[in-house]
């Protein structure tokens, strides 16, 4: 059995802002951060007004499903937009016909007029996903999602109103400079994070390879509270979406760290089919650590568990018309199947383990999810900035509402933590308990399947 560190590691590979880009808001580079990107059609929602069809012609839409992270007013020191009405009225039309209920248009204009401020604005709406980018954000976030970019390489997020880090990547400057997850970051070159925005946090830590990046940590340890800081020098991150193994007893594994890049469904395929050819006898999908990305990957992902026509998710739009996706044609993997999921599995990640569990294509196994139910869109401004509108609301596959409950999982199994491990003791002496579970139940199922 792997130790518990390097299981664990894998995991945590998928959190939540490389810097949730940052998962959540996205997972941006990672974080609870982190985003996905969500191709909704137009027939699904509203719009009105031949300036907008006009502005959507124009506009790639990179339609996302926002991971998992509430995202909180910019800092101060970072003015997106102030004094920029146009833009603001942009931001304006589009909630006005594409937010996911009615909005106060008398409302947003005070808003601005007071402050001078899209955040501000937006924060009207009492809704954490709908978010501005400034150009430099939104240029951030399309790089993060291509999986490569420079910086410390750790997955960040909101946690109880602190900027939290949700995850370090393995091998890189994150992870060798010690931080750990649930570590609060308080202030990042002397910057106080209090109420900072993921988006913003991320555009600190990121920079030019073989910079210095100095962080004050806060972090709980043995009963303890300790601050401390660490300085990380920064390197050229590259994001891994897919990894396997195969596991004693032909279970094969197979960990999706986030639902971006281009190539996530050609490379969980290859590691599909790799397994295959060593006479996988079961399978256990790990996506605890995901804070989610795209929709349409996610439908992909499902479907290559579930019979073709099979419902994935219902989206509900402002109208309260549902439209349903179905499982689609190709290859299906056909052994057994566990799920492994945890607080931090949100968005996409819960669209595929509420489609399998709903279908019984898969036992569940962890602790309760994140509970992101909602459909974000990202549109593109007309100064190179953006903005995340929630346009939707969606339902898993057997019409169930996760927002803000999270998916139960069949088998409720936690993590032992890393202070439970007596004194003086290793790594070694921690198991990943969840993914010990896993396999039980696996093996369970694959001697039902050889009994029938």
């Amino acid at each position: 059995m792997r130790r518990f560190e390097r299981v664990m590691c894998g995991s945590l590979i998928a959190l939540a802002v490389v810097a949730a880009l940052g998962i959540l808001g996205w997972l941006h580079a990672p974080a609870d951060c982190a985003v996905p990107l969500v191709d909704v059609p137009a027939a699904s929602v509203s719009q009105t007004g031949s300036q907008l069809r006009d502005q959507d012609q124009a506009r790639t839409q990179a339609q996302t499903e926002a991971q998992a992270q509430p995202a909180g007013p910019l800092d101060g020191s970072a003015k997106p937009a102030e004094g920029n009405a146009l833009v603001a009225l942009e931001v304006i039309n589009l909630l006005k016909n594409m937010y996911v209920s009615e909005v106060d248009v008398a409302g947003l204009l005070k808003a601005y007029d007071e402050k001078h401020s899209i955040p501000d604005m937006l924060a009207v709406l009492g809704d954490p996903y709908t978010r501005y980018m400034d150009p430099a954000q939104y240029r951030a976030m399309t790089d993060d999602m291509r999986g490569t970019f420079d910086g410390i390489g750790i997955y960040i997020g909101i946690r109880e109103g602190q900027l939290t880090v949700m995850a370090p990547l393995k091998g890189t400057p994150g992870e060798r400079a010690g931080l750990r997850p649930l570590d609060r970051i308080k202030f990042i070159d002397g910057k106080s994070t209090k109420d900072m925005a993921i988006e913003y946090a991320q555009s600190l830590m990121k920079g030019k390879k073989g910079t210095e990046v100095v962080l004050g940590i806060e972090r709980d340890e043995d009963g303890k509270t300790r601050f401390f800081e660490v300085k990380i020098i920064r390197d050229t991150i590259r994001i891994p979406h897919v990894a396997s193994e195969m596991l004693e007893g032909g279970i094969g594994y197979v960990q999706i760290s986030s639902f971006f890049g281009d190539d996530t469904m050609d490379a969980l395929d290859r590691e599909l089919d790799a397994l295959a050819r060593q006479e996988m006898r079961g399978l256990i999908l790990d996506l605890r650590y995901n804070p989610g990305g795209s929709f349409p990957l996610a439908i992909q992902v499902a479907s290559r568990f579930l019979p073709s026509g099979t419902p994935v998710v219902h989206v509900v739009g402002r109208d309260g018309r549902r439209l349903t996706y179905y499982s689609g044609r190709g290859r299906k993997i056909t052994v057994p199947v566990v799920v492994l999921v945890n607080e931090a599995s949100a968005s996409a990640s819960e669209i595929v383990a509420g489609a399998l569990q709903d279908t019984k294509a898969a036992t569940i196994v962890g602790v309760t999810t994140f509970g992101k139910g909602l459909v974000q869109t990202i549109y593109p401004l007309s100064d190179g900035s953006a903005v995340s509108i929630t346009t939707s609301r969606y339902l898993t596959a057997g019409g169930h509402s996760i927002d803000k409950k999270g998916i139960v999982p069949d088998v409720a199994v936690s993590l032992p933590k890393p202070e439970d491990a007596p004194a003086g003791a290793s790594q070694d002496a921690l198991r990943d308990t969840q993914l010990d579970r896993a396999i039980e139940v696996l093996r369970a199922k694959i001697q039902e399947r050889k009994a029938a």
